[in-house]
């Protein structure tokens, strides 16, 4: 999810903000900023803990499990967090939207020329989407990526949860989500096709108390090969008389209001002609039946794949090198001879440095 200062161009330009004031050498638009940056967060993380905590039982395992802050671009900062059911992402995006709310409350007390949009999205991880480590701080004089779990583990994504600041994110579910973001305003919370699908499956079990919104299809650079892509949102409208004004102009125009059942209805037959993955949240959820998205059987077939080759290169090298060494085809056992048996021979000489790179790398790709 993310959250992007309406107005700051101009605010940033403005004589009045543009001069230092109390004292300060920096410019006085300076202070809101790091105010933004600070206290936004927090906002964020109070109303998690809020709307969490108002389910009682159902969610109360989610509590830890917030969003938490993966980058900041410019005026924009950007939220992820894994989602584990409709409702604890229906429970997610409905604390980011009280956050906005409360901080535009904030901005318009103050007097401030400033309002906040948002935009959510989903991506799904390991597959079509990638985390990649991108840290290179030193830990007690080691290295913070030789301290990161293997790639393709559990443990790997884990450690992405938990700090997504330190890795980056690629794939077409995130931009996708970077592309929708620009149809956002300060009274249209937009999101993607699939988080609108389960935030409508979540209305429809009146866990998600918003109303939505659909402003037609619009072609997207990138995003289903430029076929046009649905434009929904969920209504932030916070004044009470533009609220008005929007379902007395929808009155005379005769636009109907957007149900949550026809809408879940049309996202799905989207997503089925545009080949959309449905998401699927959390491991063994029934949510959309049995099958997972195609997507993940096609990275699980590469990923066993992959394995078997690992597999049988572990047998092949132990047998080469102690051709008596019972082989029972366990690859942790295999895994353990190696670690043992690489320092051994680099230290006999029998193991170029190219080869020792090749042998480790080989290592840290195989899932124990």
């Amino acid at each position: 999810m993310s959250v992007d200062l309406v107005g700051s161009t101009a605010f940033k330009a403005s004589k009045k903000h543009s001069e230092p004031q109390n004292g300060s050498p920096s410019p006085a638009w300076i202070d809101e900023f790091r105010t933004f940056y600070k206290d936004f967060p927090f906002s964020v993380a109070s109303a998690y803990d809020l709307v969490i905590r108002a389910h009682g039982e159902e969610l109360l395992g989610e509590v830890s499990n917030r969003p938490r802050v993966w980058k900041t671009i410019g005026d924009e900062i950007i939220f992820c967090g894994r989602v584990n059911s409709v409702e604890h992402a229906a429970s997610s995006v409905s604390a980011f939207l009280k956050a906005l709310e409360q901080y535009s409350k904030r901005l318009e007390a103050d007097d401030k020329p400033l309002r906040l949009k948002g935009a959510g999205w989903l991506a799904a991880f390991p597959a079509p989407n990638v985390s990649i480590a991108v840290t290179s701080d030193l830990i007690a004089g080691h290295s913070e990526a030789a301290l990161m779990p293997s790639e393709n583990t559990e443990d790997f994504e884990r450690a992405a949860d938990d700090a997504p600041s330190k890795f980056d994110f690629l794939g077409k579910g995130i931009d996708t989500g970077f592309r929708i973001a620009k149809n956002a305003s300060e009274d249209r919370f937009v999101v993607s096709v699939q988080l609108g699908y389960v935030l409508a499956q979540a209305a429809a079990r009146r866990k998600f108390p918003h109303s939505f919104g659909y402003h037609g299809r619009e072609a997207l650079k990138g995003v289903v090969d430029g076929a046009p892509y649905p434009v929904i949102s969920v209504d932030t409208e916070r004044s009470e008389i533009k609220s008005k004004l929007k379902s007395r102009e929808a009155a005379l125009t005769g636009d109907a209001a957007v149900q949550a059942h026809s809408l879940c209805d049309f996202l799905e037959t989207f997503m089925e002609v545009a080949n959309i993955d449905r998401p699927c949240l959390g491991e063994g959820q029934k949510a959309w039946g049995d099958e997972w998205p195609e997507s993940y059987l096609r990275y699980q077939a590469a990923f066993n794949e992959h394995l078997e080759i690992d597999d049988a290169n572990v047998r092949q090298i132990a047998d080469a090198v102690d051709p008596d060494v019972p082989n029972d085809n366990s690859l942790d056992d295999a895994k353990s001879f190696l670690d043992e048996l690489v320092p051994s021979l680099e230290d006999n000489g029998k193991l170029g440095s190219a080869d020792s790179e090749d042998s480790s790398s080989s290592s840290r790709l195989m899932p124990f």
